[in-house]
């Protein structure tokens, strides 16, 4: 039998054992795991298109941050976001599920989409968005029940979710069922030239926006001073009613021109600005764009304070595994950590102990085997020392110790294929020695029975092994 050289049983132990350990990734390093079946994907299938992140409108504070995040990302790893405005029907959701045109990323705010769409993700919440109802100066309006007239409640696309604005408007019954209905108190209008402009033309008593505390769009309303807040009396109870919302309030002199608007604290609603993601986006991409978000270059040139913790809680948006892995870094280690840990340690201290141990197992077969092979042919030999000593005569003899060296010979044999140890020939040729000897003994016996006969057959002694002669006639 082919018998293969030793460093090709220790490399096909090795691969089989690493083998082993790849099939228990998943359970081991669950974050390495994945990591490596994603770098295997890109390497299978590069993904030669730039990255997709759909944005709101190209004056919202969404695309101001995708388009921040994708300037960074250009100057620290070579590669931007290609910013998506909403020019597609459907919900951010729909365009990142979507066929071959799909987005990557979205910006999108907890309040606008349904979490916990298969196939999507989320990878972090970046600030809390404010809900402002803007109105002049010179209105009569004092909190949002009182809203009559047109009203600007957000852009949106159709057949994509109620903006925040509608829902608002929904919640104190100021919408009817249809635009003729005598209930119906405002009527909905969309941005036409610009808010400002908007205001000036008559085209809206009112505008409803959903933006970070330091938007622009909203300085630039109340830039003229010529504009003021409306508050929301009701906003616990109208956070309860709507998903995703909170109830918040602008601070004092947060806005406005020498920071002098609102003169008091203005109670609304907030709800998380969340950049969600495709659940196949690559884990390298994920970590790049996080690495960037907690960065505080990014932080200052957008004006949002992160952390981690905060960041992680996506509201109710399952987290990217790579992001899972990303939030999980810096995590103390736990029980469940110690004992994953120690499992890999066992695993890799038994890729390295079992090449030593199979060969010691196989040393010790080998000896065996050239032990029970040895004593076989020291009995052999010993059978035959013991034949020729009670051979009948010397011919028999000389036949036993040709076949004591034909047994050498084999053994001389088996030591150079390893069957029989070195110690081992060395008995073997003692004691064929030994049977040499015995047979020098009985032809020194056999020659001195010869000489005494010839000199008793000089002496006129009769041989006592020669039979006696009768008497002659």
């Amino acid at each position: 039998m082919r018998r293969w050289p030793a460093y090709v049983r220790a490399v096909a132990v090795y691969v089989g054992g690493l083998v082993a350990l790849a099939v228990l990734l998943e359970f081991l390093a669950p974050d390495l795991s994945y990591e490596l079946q994603k770098r295997a994907r890109e390497w299978l299938h590069p993904h030669n298109q730039p990255y997709r992140i759909r944005v709101g409108a190209m004056t919202g504070s969404a695309y101001r941050v995708a388009s921040t995040l994708s300037r960074h990302l250009r100057a620290r790893v070579g590669y931007e976001l290609e910013l998506v405005v909403n020019s597609s029907p459907g919900t951010s959701v729909d365009i990142l599920l979507r066929g071959d045109d799909h987005a990557d990323l979205a910006m999108d705010s907890t309040a606008d989409e349904i979490a916990s769409a298969p196939g999507v993700t989320g990878l972090a919440r970046l600030e809390s968005q404010y809900f402002f109802v803007i109105v002049p100066n010179d209105s009569a309006v004092r909190e949002v029940r009182d809203l009559a007239g047109t009203v600007n409640p957000g852009a949106r696309d159709a057949g994509a979710p109620a903006t925040l604005g509608e829902r608002v408007l929904e919640y104190y019954g100021l919408l009817g069922a249809d635009p003729g209905d005598p209930s119906t108190r405002v009527t909905i209008v969309r941005p036409q030239e610009g808010n400002v402009a908007d205001f000036a033309a008559g085209r809206m008593v009112a505008a409803m926006r959903t933006q970070a505390l330091n938007s622009s769009l909203i300085e630039d309303i109340l830039a003229s001073g010529k504009y003021r807040l409306v508050p929301i009396r009701d906003a616990e109870a109208l956070a309860r009613a709507i998903p995703g919302s909170r109830a918040g309030v602008i601070p004092a002199g947060a806005l406005g021109p020498e920071r002098r608007i609102p003169p008091d604290p203005v109670p609304t609603l907030t709800v998380s600005q969340i950049l969600i993601a495709r659940a196949d986006l690559p884990a390298r991409v994920v970590r790049d764009i996080l690495e960037i978000v907690y960065d505080p270059g990014f932080l200052r040139d957008v004006g949002y304070d992160l952390d981690e913790k905060t960041g992680s809680e996506v509201a109710g948006w399952p987290l990217h595994p790579a992001a899972e892995a990303f939030y999980h870094r810096n995590d103390p280690v736990t029980a469940d950590r110690l004992g994953r840990l120690s499992f890999v340690a066992s695993v890799v201290a038994a890729l390295f102990a079992i090449p030593p141990v199979l060969t010691h197992l196989r040393r010790q077969e080998r000896i065996r085997a050239q032990r029970r092979r040895l004593a076989d042919e020291l009995r052999a030999l010993q059978a035959i020392r013991s034949r020729i000593h009670a051979a009948p005569d010397l011919p028999v003899s000389e036949q036993l110790i040709r076949e004591a060296d034909d047994l050498l010979a084999r053994a001389e044999l088996d030591g150079a294929a390893d069957l029989l140890d070195v110690e081992g020939l060395r008995s073997l040729r003692s004691l064929h020695q030994v049977c040499w000897r015995a047979l020098e003994h009985k032809r020194d016996a056999v020659g001195r029975a010869d000489l005494a006969r010839l000199l008793a057959a000089a002496r006129g002694v009769p041989d006592a092994s020669m039979p006696a002669a009768g008497p002659k006639v």
